[in-house]
């Protein structure tokens, strides 16, 4: 019998810990688990799955199969964060004789108690810290913070037994900037939430008169809203301007960024082509993308990108960045923009979102496409990959 400890007190989303799709990767990952083990003997005779929670996150969650353990652990303030990471954990983990652990967050204790995995989703804190545009946004001590976070990331890299991706573009990384860990590195991909809320019908997205564009996107600088607004002010300047609308969507995670995307529009005199949706607890995957006719993400990096394989589950037609993660998981099933786009690339776009067969196409090869991103297999691959591991000489 196994023991295995997945360790997810680091996803508070709104107090200091993981939020968007890392918290939906960590929600996902153990109800996933849960179901596995409630369909297999086997597995369940083999294994104890145990789950370290942070007392403000997962509270409705409930599982059959799962062990479940919560801490009050303060994400906010870095030294209860370290403690918890270097002192707390480890500990557990030798009184509860546990035999590996997995973090979903990108670092791990420096004493080994038992097999270590650690799933790394990109390389952020070195590509902000690389940016001149984006260190405006870090306070000196968010840089240190974020120099700290990218050394324990590397740490964890090479003192893991198992590194897991969401992606073969972040596994590539991986491998480019550790050559020894290639033989320890395993993509396993991201699914998207699959439930009730299915899409039954094709909209006639390329009839809409006015085209409502949907950015599902917290306000980080990486994630493009100001490239949104230069492409919004070029489709004015090309005779479009009574044909979209923008919608952006996400928490306002770097609050001057956020201000900044308001001033720019408000400056410009776009106040009429976005609004800014509010937050609504209730709200389903299918009440926010069966509300625009397509959706734009366009991202200066990712380390997946879930929102477009969402929008394309859910039958919206995807433009995005011509990013390396975007053309891995999404192909020739979406539209991609160039950074500095063309006048000619801007009416191509325009004039394709208004072709029914076109679009009709797009979409049926977009769901396609979203059908190979699943859950079940994300967390079937994961335990796998376990139990590999653990049966490793």
């Amino acid at each position: 019998m196994k023991n295995i400890c997945i360790d997810l007190t680091n996803i508070v989303p709104g107090k200091g810990g993981a939020g968007g799709g890392i918290a939906t990767y960590g929600k996902e990952l153990i109800l996933g688990i849960d179901d596995l083990l409630g369909g297999n003997e086997n597995l369940r005779q083999s294994c104890n799955v145990t789950v370290l929670l942070n007392t403000h996150t997962y509270k409705n969650l409930e599982f059959k199969h799962l062990n479940t353990r919560y801490f009050n652990v303060d994400n906010q303030n870095f030294f209860s964060r370290m403690y918890w990471l270097q002192i707390r954990l480890p500990n557990f983990l030798e009184r509860e004789n546990m035999d590996l652990l997995h973090r979903l967050l990108s670092e791990l204790p420096i004493r080994k108690v038992c097999k270590y995995v650690v799933t790394v989703h990109d390389f952020m804190f070195e590509f902000y810290l690389k940016k001149t545009e984006y260190l405006t946004y870090l306070k000196v001590k968010d840089r240190l913070k974020f120099k700290v976070l990218n050394g324990l990331l590397s740490s964890a890299i090479r003192t893991s037994d198992l590194v897991i991706t969401n992606s073969k573009t972040i596994s590539s990384d991986v491998i480019s900037r550790f050559p020894g860990v290639h033989s320890k590195t395993a993509p396993i991909l991201l699914g998207y939430s699959q439930s009730s809320e299915v899409y039954t019908s094709e909209h006639s997205n390329a009839l809409d008169s006015v085209i409502r564009f949907g950015v599902v996107a917290a306000f980080h600088p990486h994630k493009g809203h100001l490239q949104v607004i230069r492409l919004v002010k070029r489709m004015i300047a090309l005779g479009f301007e009574n044909s979209f609308h923008f919608y952006f969507r996400g928490s306002p995670v770097f609050r001057e960024y956020y201000d900044k995307i308001k001033r720019e529009i408000s400056i410009a005199g776009l106040d009429g082509y976005f609004t800014f949706e509010q937050y609504v607890p209730a709200i389903t995957l299918a009440d926010i993308y069966n509300s625009y006719t397509a959706t734009v993400l366009l991202s200066d990096y990712e380390g997946f990108g879930l929102p477009v394989i969402e929008s394309q589950a859910f039958g919206r037609p995807v433009i995005c960045s011509e990013i390396p993660v975007f053309k891995e998981i999404l192909g020739d099933t979406a539209f991609f923009l160039a950074k500095d786009p063309t006048d000619l690339d801007i009416i191509k776009l325009m004039s394709d979102l208004k072709n029914p067969e076109l679009i009709h196409a797009l979409i049926r090869k977009g769901k396609q496409n979203a059908s190979l991103y699943t859950w079940s297999k994300t967390c079937q691959n994961t335990m796998e990959a376990y139990f590999h591991l653990l049966t490793k000489d």
